[in-house]
């Protein structure tokens, strides 16, 4: 259960929405401590894919540049 959904001033009962909620709550009870999943696997990272976005974008700005100076020669040498 989230954080917003445990201290939420609305007139919902507090139940457990999942399996592995319920075996938690019971755990918790029994004074076991939780089991829960690893915070990288329940929000995965997306750092590599804005890694992979980065390189090709400065990979295409150096071929464009590599082309400009390449016609800018071209065309304005004598």
């Amino acid at each position: 259960m989230s954080r917003k959904q445990r201290h939420s001033r609305t007139s919902r009962s507090h139940q457990p929405e999942e399996a592995g909620d319920i075996t938690n709550a019971a755990a918790a009870q029994e004074g076991e401590p939780l089991k829960l999943p690893p915070r990288r696997k329940k929000f995965p990272s997306s750092l590599h894919k804005v890694n992979k976005w980065y390189y090709n974008l400065l990979f295409f700005l150096f071929l464009c540049l590599v082309a400009f100076l390449f016609w800018y020669g071209n065309t304005f040498s004598s």
